[in-house]
């Protein structure tokens, strides 16, 4: 008996009297395993993917980050609810972007730096923390700058896609600015400053006061290098003309090629806007210079609005 109970109680404490392939392994539980922190998927470096996206929340942050450098991100708070964001086209190396919302501010920030996150007032960064939660006060914090205000809710941001015009939207309308980018010599003062008739007045319409939660403006900048253009069938116009009326006719070609469209659509009515860049004046109006100018070429009414708009 007595050796039975030292048996027993060998056992039960693992002693060396226990062979070791009898010794029970503890294995982790489906429930512990799935709690182990899994690795994002890489996302392949090639050309097609060195980008930067953007996201913005109701609780005011705005956060940039590229899509295959998972240290190169960007976190800014606003305070405000921020309905929506737009990127430079050049944010690699602009380190640019555009937001708006609920403060109906457009604001323009510039030098947003990567790897950190910062607390913005109006104008200008107050703070700066580490994205690891380092604190540190650092010289380059970004600069906001509010460029437009007072309309209420701004809902949609686009650049074009030359990245010289940005249109957006709030509620009284929709608004063309020239950006800052690509500007000729003669349009230095021309940077962050709406066009000639750079407004489209919101939906006149019977039922906009009740609808207009609900209608959100889309805006969308037509690729030109996608559909075909008369300018295009004009110029395989076989029918013989004099050389100056080619040259003029040259001319236009060019200047129409500069030109960009953009396309509007709020509750049951679509917009086509054409943009103009600025010139300077030849022959007799030399030195005469025309800022950017938009002009709306199509207007379509429909009676049944947008369904697309609705689910948004």
């Amino acid at each position: 008996m007595p050796e039975a109970a030292a048996r027993v109680v060998s056992q039960a404490t693992n002693s060396p009297l226990r062979p070791a392939s009898q010794a029970s392994e503890v294995q982790p539980s489906p429930a512990a395993a799935s709690r182990k922190p899994r690795e994002p998927p890489v996302v392949p470096n090639v050309p097609s993917n060195n980008i930067h996206i953007a996201t913005s929340s109701l609780d005011g942050n705005v956060c940039v980050q590229s899509l295959v450098d998972m240290k190169d991100v960007s976190l800014r708070n606003f305070a405000r609810p921020v309905q929506a964001v737009a990127l430079s086209p050049e944010y690699k190396s602009d380190r640019t972007y555009l937001s708006g919302g609920l403060a109906g501010q457009l604001v323009l920030t510039v030098g947003a730096p990567a790897g950190r996150s910062t607390s913005t007032t109006t104008g200008t960064a107050a703070a700066a923390v580490g994205w690891f939660g380092n604190v540190g006060l650092g010289p380059n914090t970004g600069k906001d700058s509010v460029l437009h205000s007072g309309e209420g809710t701004i809902s949609t941001i686009k650049w074009s896609l030359s990245g010289k015009y940005v249109a957006f939207a709030n509620e009284h309308g929709v608004w063309i600015w020239r950006t800052g980018l690509h500007l000729e010599g003669f349009e230095s003062e021309d940077a962050w400053t709406r066009v000639e008739h750079g407004h489209v007045d919101r939906p006149q319409t019977e039922e906009w006061d009740t609808m207009a939660s609900v209608w959100k403006a889309r805006l969308e900048w037509v690729d030109e290098s996608a559909v075909e253009s008369d300018d295009r069938e004009d110029a395989k116009d076989p029918s013989p003309s004099s050389p100056a009326a080619s040259r003029l006719k040259e001319q236009h070609l060019q200047g129409s090629k500069k030109n960009e469209r953009l396309l509007i659509g709020w509750g049951g009515i679509i917009w086509l806007i054409n943009v103009k860049p600025g010139r300077m004046g030849v022959g007799r109006n030399v030195g005469e210079k025309s800022r950017a100018g938009a002009e709306i070429i199509r207007k379509f009414v429909s009676r049944i609005p947008l369904m697309l708009e609705m689910h948004d």
